[in-house]
């Protein structure tokens, strides 16, 4: 298996996140936008986000959370990395239509295999949701090896993905059901599953703890919290 991304492992590569919803005049009537905008922002102020945060939004998409961290932003920063360019160009027209002014505290941009060149701050909080649920091990690897470059001696990494109860393999297919939706979940194509102990393995030698955060809140993914400082304790 490559070292970076295959080029056709993630299908957002090539398509915009959530581009059916470019061009509806209220998103916030649609439940996969409202919905999941609220239960990241409430997640991020349970764990500590506050006007001085930096913050890095890995996988941020068309700004659906960072319209709404942005504007409480004093002398903290959000940075929006995301795999498409289009992506980011469609999430500055939603800044935009919030009423976000360019001027304000962020800086969004592309990047391939993670790398953070235009994070120029140490980062406090990272935050993905359901991006593992996109990538395979390595993948993973390389986000938070790079990760770790920004990442303050106290600062804390928070992603979801799709867990493989303790009792299946992970090779076996994995039903899963949103919203009255009916999907699957595999090892070997996107979307992926993880068993838990898979994922720390990930973490140790990437140089991380990890452990479970309960009561986020997804209907089908669990989030993962990642820490490097080892009497790191809330």
């Amino acid at each position: 298996m490559g070292w970076a991304m295959n080029q056709s492992e993630n299908y957002y590569r090539e398509h915009i996140f959530l581009a059916d919803l470019r061009d509806i005049p209220d998103r916030n009537q649609v439940q996969i936008w409202h919905e999941h905008q609220q239960m990241q922002f409430n997640f991020l102020m349970r764990k500590g986000f506050s006007s001085s945060t930096n913050i890095l939004d890995l996988g941020c998409g068309p700004m659906r959370l960072g319209s709404v961290l942005i504007p409480k932003l004093d002398s903290g920063w959000f940075y929006g990395q995301d795999i498409n360019p289009e992506t980011i160009a469609y999430g500055r027209e939603v800044l935009h239509n919030c009423g976000v002014p360019v001027s304000a505290n962020y800086t969004l941009f592309a990047s391939d295999n993670f790398e953070l060149a235009p994070v120029d701050r140490m980062i406090d909080i990272a935050f993905s949701n359901s991006l593992f649920s996109h990538l395979n091990l390595n993948s993973i690897y390389t986000c938070l090896l790079q990760l770790s470059k920004r990442l303050s001696p106290s600062g804390v990494y928070y992603s979801s993905f799709f867990v493989v109860p303790p009792d299946s393999s992970w090779l076996d297919v994995q039903a899963r059901s949103k919203w009255g939706n009916e999907f699957s979940t595999y090892s070997f194509q996107d979307p992926y599953h993880y068993h838990r102990s898979l994922l720390e393995s990930v973490a140790r030698e990437a140089g991380y703890r990890m452990d479970l955060v309960a009561n986020y809140g997804h209907p089908t993914q669990t989030m993962a919290r990642f820490w490097r400082k080892r009497n790191f304790w809330f």
